[in-house]
C-alpha cells in the first residue's frame, strides 16, 4: 500500500538551521517549522534566550528544536558559526532573519557606529553564514536550500532608513551572486522581502497613530503583515516543492511593490 505524497510545502523532518528565531519573524518561521514536523535548530544573540525559545517550542508542538547561542556581529562570527553547525550536524536548510534597525532617522543623523552595526549583521551575517552551510554541502556533497529575510526596501527608497535599506539592497546582490555559483551544486539560494510587518521592531512605529495610518495607507491591503505570513513563504523557500527556484526574491508586502 503506497503513502501518499507530499503536500506543497511539505517540511516534515527537514533540517533547518533559524539564524534570529527568538522573536518577530524568526520566532514565528521557528514556531510554524515545529509545527510541520521539522527538525529545528534555532539561534538567538543570548543562549538563555535560545535556550528558552527552542525548550517552549519543543514542549508546545512535541517538536525536535535546539538552541543555540550566536552574536553574528562578533568578531569572531566566523568560529562560533562553525560550533553551531558542528554543534547541529547535517542540515538541509538555513534560514538567515537576524536582523537590526536601531534607528529611524535621516542620513545626516546616522552614526558611524550605527551603520558598521548594521552592515554586521544585516549584511555581512548572511554572507558569513552562507559561507558556513553552503561550504559544508558541498564537503558532505549534499543539496541545500538558503533563504534570506531582505526587506521592501532592498527595492525602493524608505525614507529615515537608508542604511537599513542599503544593507537589505546587499543581500539582494548576495542572493543572486550565491544562487548563480552554486546552482550546478544543487545548493538553492532564495530571500524573502517582507513589507510593513508588525513586530517589536516596528513597535514604534505601530504606537504612532499619525505614522502607523501613512504608512499602511501606502499598501495596497491596508495593514501590517502578521510574522507567520512571511513565515510561511520563506519555509515554501526552503521546501522541495521550490527545488527549481533559486535566485528569486518574494516580495511579501501587500502590495505595497505593485502600489
Amino acid at each position: 500500500m503506497s503513502g501518499s505524497a507530499p503536500g506543497i510545502g511539505d517540511i516534515t523532518d527537514k533540517r533547518l538551521l533559524i539564524i534570529g528565531a527568538s522573536r518577530g519573524i524568526g520566532l514565528a518561521i521557528a514556531t510554524r517549522a515545529a509545527q510541520l514536523g521539522a527538525v529545528v535548530q534555532l539561534t538567538a544573540r543570548s543562549a538563555q534566550a535560545a535556550a528558552d525559545t527552542a525548550s517552549g517550542l519543543a514542549t508546545t508542538h512535541g517538536a525536535q528544536v535546539m538552541g543555540h547561542g550566536l552574536d553574528i556581529a562578533a568578531a569572531d562570527a566566523t568560529a562560533r558559526l562553525e560550533a553551531v553547525l558542528q554543534a547541529a550536524g547535517e542540515l538541509d536548510a538555513l534560514i538567515y532573519n537576524a536582523g537590526v534597525s536601531p534607528v529611524y532617522a535621516r542620513p545626516e543623523h546616522i552614526s558611524d557606529e550605527v551603520f558598521d552595526q548594521l552592515v554586521a549583521v544585516n549584511l555581512r551575517g548572511p554572507f558569513l553564514a552562507a559561507r558556513a552551510f553552503g561550504g559544508r554541502c558541498l564537503a558532505q556533497h549534499r543539496p541545500g536550500a538558503i533563504v534570506f529575510i531582505a526587506s521592501v526596501a532592498s527595492f525602493i527608497g524608505t525614507p529615515r532608513l537608508a542604511a537599513y535599506g542599503a544593507t537589505k539592497a546587499g543581500v539582494l546582490g548576495l542572493t543572486r551572486s550565491l544562487a548563480v555559483d552554486w546552482a550546478a551544486d544543487s545548493i538553492r539560494v532564495n530571500a524573502v522581502a517582507p513589507g510593513w510587518v508588525a513586530t517589536d521592531m516596528t513597535q514604534g512605529l505601530q504606537d504612532n497613530p499619525r505614522l502607523h495610518g501613512r504608512l499602511t495607507g501606502r499598501v495596497p491591503m491596508g495593514r501590517f503583515a502578521q510574522p507567520d505570513e512571511i513565515a510561511d513563504v520563506a519555509l515554501f523557500l526552503a521546501s522541495d516543492s521550490a527545488r527549481y527556484v533559486t535566485g528569486s526574491v518574494y516580495s511579501v508586502d501587500g502590495g505595497l511593490l505593485a502600489g
